[in-house]
């Protein structure tokens, strides 16, 4: 049995056989070696990544400390009393359970006249300071 012609033929003293099997050979080689080439940059590409994350984080946990830090109740009780002139109440304002149903009566009662002054100490007055507001300047810091 004989084998077929492009088995037993020669180029300068190679089989072709051999040289298309040396042909396939390198090209899987380059091949592998691209593929593992475009794979690294790819990972390092990904490392990049994981590094904006992790500084992303460490900015995020930064800006929530800063966050608490301004809301802190100090910080809003300073910033009430100097922008806003609110304080804590004072002792003339506490009432007690029994002036409460009083309270709540003097409420109920129909508006006093438009031209009449109100009798409650707890209502302000329509022509007193409450009723023309003073501007207000805001700064900041």
């Amino acid at each position: 049995m004989r084998a077929p012609g492009f088995l037993t033929a020669r180029i300068r003293g190679f089989r072709i056989v051999n040289l298309l099997a040396l042909t396939v050979l390198l090209f899987i080689a380059l091949g592998s070696y691209a593929l593992k080439t475009l794979a690294g940059t790819q990972d390092a590409g990904g490392v990049g990544v994981e590094d904006q994350i992790v500084q992303e984080q460490k900015r995020i946990r930064m800006l929530q400390a800063e966050i608490s830090a301004l809301g802190g109740p100090q910080r809003v009780a300073d910033l009430s009393r100097q922008y806003l002139t609110l304080g804590p109440a004072d002792a003339k304002h506490d009432i007690t359970e029994d002036a409460l149903p009083a309270l709540v009566a003097q409420l109920r009662a129909p508006p006093p006249a438009p031209g009449a002054r109100a009798s409650s100490p707890h209502l302000p007055s329509p022509t007193g300071p409450a009723a023309t507001p003073a501007p207000v300047k805001a700064t900041v810091q």
